[in-house]
């Protein structure tokens, strides 16, 4: 088992932990795919570099997401 792997899996659910707390939403909604993803890859036999690149997949997604969510909301 790939221990760092796992390290940088663990360390990027408490990012997305903490993410969640500062956004005000529930920990679930970003904690639950950064768990998932980093599953998915340490199951298939992928390093900390594969497990770091899924974490980077899925910020890029999350904000993409939240630019056109927030895009038709009122900015004032």
């Amino acid at each position: 088992m790939d221990y760092v792997a796992l390290a940088v899996a663990i360390a990027s659910a408490v990012f997305w932990y903490r993410g969640a707390e500062t956004e005000k939403l529930s920990p679930l909604l970003w904690v639950g795919p950064s768990v998932g993803i980093s599953a998915v890859i340490i199951g298939f036999g992928g390093g900390w570099v594969a497990a770091l690149m899924g974490q980077a997949v899925l910020f890029v997604a999350i904000t993409a997401y939240r630019a056109f969510a927030d895009k038709g909301k009122d900015s004032t």
